[in-house]
């Protein structure tokens, strides 16, 4: 019960100060923008470091089903330009 009086007294206390001081709003505010911030640049780092292997391995399987797309596209594509020229022969 201590620990719910102490937060309280505490969150009384920060109101109070916000209510008297703009300033103080101010610096919380920009306090937790900055705080935002910082947690969305580590996320990045993390996820597009060079290095991590999850994402490398992610993108290589993205790059091997679009290597394979691009394969069966031009060997379709091959085919039917063999076929065209046969006929044309002919």
């Amino acid at each position: 019960m201590n620990f719910y009086y102490s937060a309280l007294f505490v969150f009384a206390i920060l109101i109070y100060v916000i209510s008297v001081d703009k300033n103080v709003s101010d610096a919380i505010v920009l306090s937790l923008r900055l705080l935002q911030i910082k947690l969305e640049r580590f996320y990045w780092m993390i996820v597009f470091h060079p290095k991590n292997p999850i994402t490398n391995l992610a993108m290589k399987y993205k790059y091997d089903k679009l290597a394979q797309e691009l394969y069966k596209e031009l060997t379709a594509h091959q085919s039917h330009a063999t076929m065209e020229s046969e006929t044309k022969k002919q």
